[in-house]
């Protein structure tokens, strides 16, 4: 009964498939289009079991950087669909009940689809983007008003803390040893940041050609990605990642003036090397300056002397403050375009 239930929703989705689709549809050309196409978005997809886990197992690859734990997402899922009937109970086959359909699912091996994806992008407040030939399409995980925004934020907070601890710790056992139905449940591991990638039509998980190729994807969203090429293409980030040290306003007068960021990063280089000259210069005259104004204290100074001792420390303080400021964001800009 349990392997007649599992094989009843993939044989229908088949039939259905087979009702809609063309009649020049050609499975391996379809697999050629999306591995080309993911090709071009710097992405594979990863080795999936096909045992009917396969929608779960790339949930938990991208959830938790592994597939072994599709059977806890795939009880979260139902979860959250018998906890909200009125959200999914529309989208069940009228022959069926949700009560039904969700026992069925509960199910090892009976495969997932569209509505999972959904059920599992609410409970978990996670986005899932679905790359198919010619389409990349999002399943929403909320709606868009200011409390979901703002809940789905601190839930990313609380994840990025989480992987910034690293995983979980076993706790220590006694010296009594338990039996395999008294031990304590393994501890899931931490979450990715960010929306989850899948590749349609056997949901596989999505990774990087460049890696890493094992644990978290840590795809960039659309957000970074816009973000970085931004930067590479912002004549400003382009001048504080080859020169630093410089502030923005000088920076932003110099591209007024020149026009041209090399040559902005040429005029800044001349100045660092002209300041370098003067303050190696000044060090090495600085024991004679050090005895003429020891000899000389009693003098009053001059005017024009006095004009000119306040106004180079001025300068050279003004210099050193903006390369205090600048200096901790050339890494965070470096890292951003790794």
């Amino acid at each position: 009964m349990a392997r007649t239930q599992r094989r009843a929703p993939r044989e229908a989705a088949t039939r259905a498939k087979r009702r809609h689709a063309p009649m020049d549809c050609d499975p391996d050309r379809e697999d050629e289009d999306l591995a080309a196409q993911l090709r071009s978005m710097g992405l594979y997809a990863a080795d999936t079991r096909g045992d009917g886990n396969c929608l779960f197992r790339a949930l938990s690859d991208q959830l938790y950087g592994t597939p072994q734990y599709h059977a806890e997402l795939r009880r979260a899922t139902c979860d959250q669909l018998e906890k909200h009937p009125s959200l999914y109970a529309g989208f069940v086959d009228s022959a069926s009940s949700l009560d039904a359909y969700v026992r069925t699912m509960r199910t090892l091996g009976t495969y997932g689809g569209h509505l999972e994806l959904s059920a599992f992008a609410h409970a978990m407040l996670k986005p899932i983007r679905i790359v198919q030939p010619g389409l990349v399409f999002v399943v929403a995980c909320d709606d868009n008003s200011p409390s979901a925004r703002a809940t789905r934020a601190r839930r990313e907070r609380a994840r990025a803390k989480a992987l910034a601890q690293g995983p979980p710790t076993e706790a220590p056992t006694s010296g009594t040893r338990r039996s395999r139905r008294t031990a304590a449940p393994a501890a899931l591991p931490p979450e990715c940041v960010g929306p989850l990638h899948l590749a349609w039509e056997h949901y596989s998980s999505l990774r990087r050609l460049d890696g890493p190729h094992t644990g978290h994807p840590c795809i960039p969203t659309v957000e970074e990605e816009a973000t970085n090429k931004e930067e590479d293409e912002n004549p400003e980030c382009l001048i504080h990642r080859s020169v630093p040290g410089h502030s923005s306003r000088t920076v932003r007068l110099l591209l007024r003036r020149l026009g041209d960021w090399e040559a902005v990063v040429e005029e800044l280089l001349r100045r660092d090397a002209e300041r370098d000259a003067r303050s190696s210069s000044s060090a090495s005259s600085s024991p004679i300056s050090s005895t003429s104004s020891t000899s000389s204290m009693s003098i009053p100074p001059t005017r024009t002397r006095t004009r000119h001792s306040a106004r180079r420390p001025i300068r050279a303080r003004h210099v050193q403050r903006d390369r205090e400021s600048d200096s901790p964001h050339t890494p965070e800009l470096k890292q951003l375009t790794i």
